[in-house]
């Protein structure tokens, strides 16, 4: 973080701080921890023993603190920092491979281009195929039947999308998923018989997937009346929450079926752009259920964002409404029943702390911990600025240094007029 930064970010806070003040009843921290600008009660349930506590930073939060939260601390009621660990569930993927001899490689035209495969381990299950192809900017609808013996088939996945579009930055999806089974035998069809549709190669998986924990974020998204030809466009101004962005997603109306690539910009000051997140949704319908993703995922931390549906020359989406989400942040702690507990933050100079705990907590201690609540905010009345004199004292340096230019420049004048009379006496 870079000197102007610092003294910025201080010169606001000291402006926040007289703002606060006038708002909300200021109280002290221990003097340890003067350099915190503001914190908050933990409310945590009565007679509990000592075990682990659970909190969960709220969004506003961010606002105050350092963006990556390296400056939150927990204290108990005699000013003793107390070791926690910060915690997010974002989920996983997993894609473990089963070996599949690919037996034929065909073209029905009028109808379809088809794979026959054999999975080796009829003992392993799966339920996804992986398809490979050189085409760069493609959309082909698939199906999948399985089978036992290779003569009676059934439909494991009636009508599926694999997509590319290359040109536009998007890999897209060429996995396809069907009901999970054992079946010894796999058959893939790319449902467009006008051509055969480039194969190069198939892998058969077991696809694991551990849904992340998401909540959603109170801003406004608010779409744009005149954005480019092809492409929809939302805004949205973070300067409220100022918390990371996880997900954006999509409610839309119509049409039944769509898949449309989506873009994500990120701005501090609202003119310059950078490229957050890239992404693809979709909706389709297979057999009676309709299948759907409608959200994209990545991470954001920027006040203003900029979301683009690309349309291309179909017609813009129907009855759509964006939504942010946010991974909530938990913090586990080591909880004493005789002792209460602030989570204090606001020092723009703190780095992350260190702490042993984080090495012996165990996964499973967060399923029993006590659940605790935060308090409204409250600002350190007894808040020391941590900036070094030059930064907090800018107008009197710059005077300084006004006035030293002054006297430098008399100085050299008063010079050169003295030597002018030597000259001419």
């Amino acid at each position: 973080m870079s000197r102007s930064h610092v003294s910025k970010r201080g010169t606001v806070r000291v402006a926040a701080l007289l703002f606060a003040i006038s708002l909300v009843s200021a109280a002290p921290l221990p003097v340890a921890w003067d350099q915190w600008l503001y914190w908050r009660a933990i409310d945590l349930p009565a007679g509990t023993g000592p075990q682990i506590a659970r909190i969960t930073i709220v969004p506003e939060i961010f606002r105050r603190a350092n963006r990556d939260l390296s400056d939150v601390r927990m204290i108990d009621d005699q000013g003793r920092e107390t070791p926690y660990v910060m915690f997010t569930r974002e989920g996983s993927k997993r894609s473990d491979p089963r070996l599949a001899i690919l037996h034929e490689r065909s073209f029905a035209p009028g109808r379809f281009t088809q794979v026959v495969l054999e999975v080796s381990d009829r003992s392993q299950f799966h339920n996804s195929i992986e398809v490979h192809t050189p085409e760069t900017d493609f959309i082909e609808w698939v199906s999948v039947e399985a089978s036992d013996d290779g003569h009676i088939w059934r439909i494991v996945q009636p009508r599926a999308p694999i997509f590319r579009f290359q040109k536009d930055g998007h890999q897209g999806n060429q996995l396809v998923r069907y009901s999970e089974n054992n079946a010894h035998f796999l058959r893939l069809r790319v449902l467009d018989g006008s051509k055969q549709f480039p194969i190069a190669g198939v892998n058969v998986l077991y696809h694991v997937q551990e849904e992340p924990e998401r909540t959603s974020l109170n801003v406004d998204v608010n779409p744009i009346s005149q954005s480019k030809p092809g492409r929809s466009t939302w805004m949205a101004d973070l300067s409220e929450l100022q918390a990371p962005v996880s997900n954006v997603r999509f409610d839309v109306a119509g049409p039944p079926e769509l898949i449309r690539c989506v873009r994500v910009q990120g701005s501090e000051d609202n003119k310059q752009w950078y490229p957050t997140m890239l992404g693809e949704i979709y909706r389709y319908h297979s057999g009676d259920a309709s299948v759907e993703s409608l959200e994209i995922s990545g991470s954001i931390q920027s006040r203003y964002l900029q979301i683009e549906v690309l349309n291309g020359n179909d017609a813009p989406l129907s009855g759509v409404r964006v939504s942010l989400l946010t991974t909530p942040r938990h913090v586990f702690f080591e909880h004493q029943p005789e002792r209460s507990y602030r989570l204090i933050y606001g020092d723009s100079r703190a780095s992350f702390p260190q702490y042993d705990l984080p090495r012996r907590f165990d996964t499973k201690q967060s399923e029993k911990a006590v659940i605790g609540k935060l308090g409204p905010e409250e600002v350190n009345s007894a808040w020391s600025d941590p900036r070094p004199w030059t930064e907090k004292h800018q107008v009197v340096l710059w005077l300084a240094v006004g006035l030293a230019v002054v006297l430098l420049g008399f100085s050299a004048i008063s010079s050169l007029r003295r030597s002018a009379q030597n000259s001419e006496g």
